[in-house]
């Protein structure tokens, strides 16, 4: 079965916590590492979560750093390179731009700094003295939120079509409406790039003290998602963006096939495991092999499994890219577009990392890495509220 929002990726980048280069990364995954490691941002230790999944390096230097913050330049890098790496195949009003990130939120790290300085008068007498003089004379403009796609654009010249998407499905959300553009004709080509990181304190005080994150001391002490003892997932952050086109227009240039999908159930937490069944359900062709939510918590993971199930049989192989790279928010389906790309080239299925008692249940989480013929998987991703995301990868 060929979806009608079926498109080629014909140009793909990323970076993520286990390195920038999809085949090194695939190597990683299969020999079950995880990126999971003390925060090296900032210290966390009076936190509930103190591990993350960070991006090692920075990213290079531009001029572009007085507007956009770090997550925001990776991704312009990985927006760039990815096009660079498909050719070029469109121009002008017939490119368009796609971002997903993962939101507007407080930045409480740059403002820690400034609070720290203060003395607690409550008339804020020389607060700009004791600490808001810090501030970069921009830092409000750089969170706005569609920086980083308006100045990708001037660089790459696109003047097409596109949108900026936000939220814990937002990579799903530009994928989505990237290949209805391509659908209905009004762009040629469509450059996907997403960017999120969870790992800022604001973000991993929520995860931590709603008990979303885990609360283990050290990365061996980490509980694999669909373990019977699961406790929460590694925060982590990551780029990515591929090139999308009609396939006909792509032809042999196609390295892959995407069909992508987006919903909010309403939920305030994560969404439910129904709807995630159904956004599986609405892409799945025969598929069986399936990339969860893996948001490692012993009730939401059974109730997941129990509704893929339904839509992928009790047999389906089941993994969590994110048990090796932490979870990417907003960057999720963009990342998993990419290296579940790559594990079907390779032929090989990457084990759950830190897999070791399985949970009882429908699916097959993976223990260990095994050998696949399959040339199709499915993709799901989940974030709050409510959020959730879906994708089918196929390759040629």
């Amino acid at each position: 079965m060929t979806h009608a929002g079926r498109m080629a990726v014909t140009g793909c980048s990323l970076r993520t916590p286990l390195g920038d280069d999809a085949a090194a990364v695939l190597q990683r995954l299969l020999a079950g590492e995880r990126a999971a490691a003390p925060n090296a941002h900032f210290d966390a230790s009076t936190y509930t979560c103190r591990l993350a999944a960070t991006i090692p390096g920075a990213p290079r230097p531009t001029k572009h750093r007085k507007f956009v913050k770090r997550m925001g330049l990776f991704g312009m890098e990985v927006g760039a390179e990815a096009l660079t790496r498909a050719g070029a195949p469109a121009k002008g009003a017939r490119l368009g731009l796609f971002c997903g990130y993962g939101g507007l939120r407080a930045h409480w790290d740059d403002l820690m700094p400034v609070l720290e300085r203060q003395t607690g008068d409550a008339r804020a007498t020389g607060a700009w003295a004791q600490g808001f003089s810090l501030l970069h004379p921009f830092w409000m403009l750089f969170h706005l939120s569609n920086n980083a796609h308006a100045l990708l654009s001037i660089d790459v010249g696109g003047k097409g079509d596109g949108t900026t998407t936000a939220g814990s499905n937002a990579g799903a959300q530009a994928l989505r409406a990237a290949s209805i553009a391509l659908a209905v004709g009004s762009v040629d080509a469509a450059l996907v790039f997403a960017y999120d990181s969870l790992v800022e304190p604001e973000t991993l005080l929520s995860l931590g003290m709603s008990g979303a994150a885990t609360s283990a001391a050290t990365a061996e002490a980490v509980i694999a998602p669909y373990d019977e003892g699961a406790a929460g997932i590694v925060p982590g952050e990551a780029a990515a963006a591929v090139v999308l086109e009609r396939p006909d227009d792509a032809g042999d240039r196609a390295i892959s096939f995407i069909s992508a999908a987006a919903t909010a159930d309403g939920a305030e937490g994560f969404p439910s495991p129904r709807a995630l069944a159904s956004l599986a359900a609405n892409l799945a062709a025969g598929d069986t092999i399936v990339d969860g939510a893996a948001l490692a918590s012993p009730e939401r993971d059974t109730a997941e499994r129990a509704a893929l199930a339904d839509v992928l049989g009790p047999s389906a192989a089941l993994l969590a890219l994110t048990a090796s790279t932490g979870h990417l928010g907003g960057a999720t389906a963009v990342v998993q577009a990419i290296l579940l790309a790559e594990a079907l080239r390779a032929g090989a299925l990457p084990p759950i990392a830190g897999l070791d008692r399985p949970s009882a249940g429908p699916l097959r989480p993976l223990v260990r890495a095994e050998e696949t013929r399959a040339r199709s998987a499915l993709a799901l991703s989940a974030g709050m509220p409510g959020l959730a995301g879906a994708l089918r990868v196929e390759v040629p």
